[in-house]
């Protein structure tokens, strides 16, 4: 069995115009969005044996704020090639030829890729809250999709939606504008 749970990066800062888009960083709203999915992964124990994180400033935040959450020691590598991924293909083919051992791997990535990932590997079921990952998938949004698979070599087919959750769906105070 292998998992994979899939992490878009909290909500960040367009404020500074003259940053490189790589560069912003997360704004209030987005390190307690974070927080909360943060709780959420230690209260369902969802601990990757690798997180692999896109090198952006708003995706390394993130890290920062569910770290506390992870166990000590989880594996961090920062992967330049997903800050590109464009729809997730690469993302997917990355993962099949990487010879990557872990069981259970995260991604900390972006948009549009999260989402397209997400829908191209969960299996479709009427309660499972796959239609609400096609709708949107807001900051800070997480899956995890199980795989009846022993090797990454393997993924290929639709995997089990175990988790979808967003900061909105969790306990905690809400933001005006929160997504």
């Amino acid at each position: 069995m292998r998992k994979l749970t899939l992490l878009r990066h909290a909500k960040s800062s367009w404020s500074d115009q003259t940053k490189a888009d790589i560069d912003r960083p997360l704004i209030s709203r987005g390190r307690r969005g974070a927080l909360k999915i943060g709780t959420y992964i230690e209260k369902n124990k969802i601990f990757p044996d690798l997180i692999l994180c896109s090198p952006s400033r708003r995706t390394r935040e993130t890290l920062a704020q569910i770290a506390p959450f992870l166990p000590d020691g989880t594996e961090v590598k920062i992967e330049k090639s997903i800050y590109s991924a464009g729809t997730g293909s690469g993302l997917i083919s990355y993962l099949k030829s990487s010879a990557i051992e872990e069981v259970h791997v995260m991604i900390i990535g972006h948009n549009p890729t999260m989402q397209q990932m997400a829908l191209d590997l969960a299996e479709r079921s009427p309660d499972n809250g796959y239609e609400r990952i096609e709708r949107k998938y807001p900051t800070a949004a997480l899956t995890q999709i199980r795989f009846d698979i022993d090797d990454w070599r393997y993924l290929g087919g639709r995997g089990k939606l175990v988790h979808f959750v967003t900061p909105k769906m969790l306990p905690g105070p809400k933001d005006e504008d929160e997504e």
